[in-house]
């Protein structure tokens, strides 16, 4: 990859994480939370993330994730920690408890236009990096769930007819699409082990690029389950809508 696209896909991976962290500050606001606690809260998210980048970055600057392995080591190492981090113990805190009653359906559902960086696959592809059965399979269901992602909130937002089946099908295909790459990489890697590390997705095991196996499987994974949490949570007698507090502010407005 040329250096200008290595710094474009590392800007726009980070700036992607605004998407997850600015929705908890809002949940905050409207849980009453000082101003302060709710930028505090914010910044908490980033920086896990931040901390969490730097160690997987580490790992795969020394090639510890550059190895032949089923599963493969970057998945054991780095995807494996969080996936434990975000769904035994942040999920289970009273803290995300509160946000999750306070946030809105809508802003949960609007924080996968994050997605969009699943275009990098196909610049990987580009320069001839990853195979085309995988990148293509990547990009599309991350680039789908993106592009659909803010009509689906609208339709949340609004109330819409039929906005909850639009929103578990939705939700569904999210979740499906991360769970299919997973198994496709897998079985892909199994196959054709002998041509190299990795079986041919070697470049998701170096730096920057193993960010995506490391970030995206849990974070994602989580991300939808948490929409299902506050469907569950609302009742399907309450709507998809919080009542708005002051200083509520909808992220589709």
């Amino acid at each position: 990859m040329p250096l200008w696209a290595i710094v474009l896909f590392i800007a726009s991976f980070l700036y992607s994480l605004t998407f997850i962290a600015k929705p908890a500050k809002r949940a905050a606001l409207n849980a009453g939370m000082t101003p302060r606690k709710a930028s505090n809260i914010q910044i908490g998210i980033f920086a896990f993330y931040l901390v969490y980048l730097a160690y997987v970055s580490v790992l795969a600057l020394k090639g510890v994730f550059h190895v032949n392995a089923l599963p493969p080591k970057v998945m054991v190492w780095a995807g494996l920690p969080l996936f434990i981090i975000l769904f035994g113990f942040i999920g289970n805190t009273a803290l995300f408890k509160k946000l999750l009653r306070s946030i809105t359906l809508d802003s949960l559902v609007a924080i996968h236009v994050f997605r969009v960086v699943g275009v990098f696959f196909l610049m990987l592809y580009f320069y001839h990096l990853l195979p085309a059965s995988f990148a293509v399979s990547a990009e599309t269901g991350d680039l789908l769930t993106a592009i659909l992602a803010l009509p689906v909130a609208r339709m949340v937002s609004k109330a819409k007819p039929f906005w909850k089946p639009a929103l578990i099908a939705w939700n569904i295909f999210g979740m499906f699409d991360i769970i299919n790459v997973l198994i496709i990489a897998s079985i892909y890697a199994a196959k054709t082990m002998a041509a190299g590390p990795q079986g041919g997705l070697e470049e998701m095991t170096l730096f920057p690029f193993a960010w995506f196996p490391a970030f995206a499987p849990a974070t994602i994974l989580f991300l939808h389950v948490t929409v299902f949490r506050k469907m569950a949570f609302a009742g399907s007698g309450r709507g998809a809508r919080k009542e708005i507090r002051p200083g509520y502010v909808s992220p589709l407005a």
